[in-house]
């Protein structure tokens, strides 16, 4: 414990497991202050501001006396770091303004890094830790965010900062997106995620880009959000003679997509575990939390028979995106369809309606707005609810942990005659 102008400075852990991040405590007067560093330490190595070497002993062969050598001097690098923090504290009160209040906040400014000098994807990883106490669909929905940023630094060759997030960006990101195959609905989710994380930074006291404001500007949420499949397109593409693996393993996802209703964050994930013996697939929604169980028809028996009992490998959602629309246009799902041309929106104009095939506009979410569509009015809107894990009436039914106990043979029945 460092002891100054009345002043105490403690580094110490909290955390049980192997290693513990260490927190920085400052107190003075009626000031009591703690941030976390961004330091780890073998946990029980760092008491009274000391770290406690590992010692060796007589009995320590060659093995243990290298392991630990290689123990103590991680530790010294961390003890070093640790004296470095203490000088840059030092440093930072003596150089604050008058009106400073010092603070957890504050004292969080001074231990952590620059966050400019940090990725926009570090900071937005740091900003989930921050917000880990928000509702999971939230959390959901923003690790979404943060796997289609990294996908979209790794497609342009380009690493994001805080003050990169500007017009350009956007326009970029836009651009992207449409072609990856993100509908507009979720373009607008992500440019909106994306704005409140900076806007979270600034509220700490960083810079961010003046146009943030107009980030979620201008994005129409168009045609191509509302196109689906008919049976009569599935069906040409389940017929579809595909040489190409990749292709072929899309195609099948596609198809299982149209007939379980499920989110591509749940399909995907499916295994054989899934499957029960009264020939449905069980599954617990990624997103909700609902517990849903979808019957088995012919249709997805033919492609789970096709892959040994089980389903097509996984693919990220750009490839499945990318892979789709080349299936689809390979099944003749040439029609026109009318879209907004998204280019300009950075300048804050929307271009006129163009055409788009089909196929072009295909994107991950098709199938279960295809599954609705196509058997609404067919089967009971409970039955749909059910295989979908749609909320209202089934909130009730999750309550319960399994989900309705509806009639599997009667379900399936109906969901064959409408197929």
């Amino acid at each position: 414990m460092l002891y100054l102008w009345g002043m105490a400075l403690t580094f110490y852990t909290q955390s049980k497991k192997e290693y513990s991040p260490i927190w920085v405590r400052y107190r003075q007067h009626s000031i009591d202050a703690k941030a976390r560093t961004t330091l780890y330490v073998e946990t029980g190595r760092l008491k009274h501001n000391k770290i406690l070497k590992h010692k060796m002993t007589a009995s320590s062969d060659a093995f243990q006396k290298m392991l630990i050598a290689e123990k103590n001097k991680a530790l010294d690098i961390v003890s070093n770091e640790i004296k470095m923090l203490e000088v840059k504290i030092l440093s930072e009160l003596n150089s604050r303004n008058e009106t400073d209040i010092i603070n957890s906040k504050w004292l969080t400014r001074a231990v952590q890094p620059r966050l400019a000098d940090k990725t926009f994807i570090e900071n937005f990883e740091a900003y989930l830790e921050v917000k880990k106490g928000l509702k999971k669909n939230t959390i959901t929905s923003l690790k979404i965010v943060v796997d289609a940023l990294k996908n979209y630094q790794k497609d342009s060759n380009t690493t994001l900062y805080l003050l990169s997030i500007n017009k350009e960006f956007k326009q970029s990101f836009v651009e992207w997106c449409e072609k990856v195959g993100y509908a507009n609905s979720s373009l607008k989710l992500f440019l909106g995620k994306i704005k409140g994380v900076c806007y979270h930074y600034e509220s700490e006291g960083e810079k961010i880009n003046p146009y943030v404001k107009n980030l979620t500007k201008n994005i129409v949420v168009n045609s191509k959000d509302q196109i689906f499949l008919t049976i009569e397109e599935i069906k040409a593409i389940s017929k579809l003679k595909l040489n190409n693996v990749h292709l072929d393993n899309a195609r099948d996802w596609l198809v299982l997509s149209f007939y379980t209703g499920q989110r591509y964050s749940d399909y995907i994930r499916l295994t054989k575990k899934n499957i029960h013996k009264d020939n449905t697939i069980r599954l617990t929604q990624e997103k909700t939390e609902v517990k849903v169980k979808i019957v088995i028809t012919p249709k997805e028996q033919a492609i789970i028979d096709k892959h040994n009992g089980g389903f097509p490998p996984p693919m990220s959602s750009t490839a499945f995106n990318n892979r789709i629309k080349q299936v689809c246009k390979l099944a003749g799902l040439n029609e026109m369809i009318p879209t907004i041309q998204n280019k300009g929106r950075t300048s804050g104009k929307v271009s006129a309606k163009i055409e788009r095939p089909k196929y072009e506009l295909v994107s991950t979410h098709i199938g279960r707005r295809s599954f609705v569509t196509h058997f609404y009015g067919k089967m009971k809107t409970q039955d749909i609810m059910d295989q979908t894990g749609h909320k209202t009436e089934s909130a009730f039914y999750t309550y319960l942990n399994e989900g309705r106990d509806f009639d599997v043979e009667r379900v399936r029945k109906s969901k064959i005659d409408a197929s």
